[in-house]
């Protein structure tokens, strides 16, 4: 997705060290960070949704959360300039998390990021992530969720019992996000 809203490679990662920074620091009193070592082969982010309590008073936190990250990412505009801003926070916004609200009120741990450092892919460290992930999501009786918009990446996550439960198309591309649950009723 990233790709698609910034094609070049030296903006992308310019934007990307000033969003990441700030979208983490949005979630992070709802999120863990997960990492295989001190070397951080592999890190992932999650977020639990029992920290994020839904009543009014959370809600309205959460929001002006959003609104303050949104802010503290302005400085993007002096790389990609205002209309540039304003089309990746529409694309982020066409391809984000609300279609978790299908599943109501259970409770879910949803895998936001997961990455792996380029020189240890392939070697197990996903499973290093995703086999402790899981086990806290059947301890807890919680669903765990995550989007994808790489088709390639399906198979790994399927290996895991993820399933997809819905496809959104972004509007005017050929990119779509793939939105995946894993049920811990599920036999695996």
């Amino acid at each position: 997705m990233y790709q698609h809203i910034l094609p070049d490679e030296t903006t992308r990662l310019r934007v990307l060290n000033i969003f990441f920074h700030r979208y983490i620091e949005m979630l992070y009193p709802y999120s863990d960070l997960l990492t295989t070592s001190s070397n951080y082969e592999a890190v992932a982010l999650v977020f639990h949704s029992e920290r994020q309590t839904g009543t009014l008073i959370s809600n309205v936190n959460y929001m002006k959360q959003i609104g303050l990250a949104i802010l503290k990412c302005l400085p993007i505009c002096r790389i990609i300039g205002v209309r540039g801003f304003i089309r990746g926070l529409a694309t982020l916004r066409s391809m984000s998390s609300l279609w978790l609200s299908m599943f109501g009120d259970q409770k879910y741990m949803h895998l936001d990021m997961l990455v792996v450092q380029e020189r240890y892919r392939g070697q197990g460290y996903v499973s290093k992530i995703m086999m402790p992930l899981l086990a806290e999501c059947r301890e807890k009786n919680a669903l765990c969720t995550l989007e994808t918009q790489t088709q390639s990446n399906l198979p790994i996550y399927e290996h895991y019992q993820f399933r997809t439960v819905k496809v959104i198309p972004l509007p005017n591309s050929t990119l779509e996000q793939y939105c995946m649950a894993y049920s811990p009723s599920v036999t695996e």
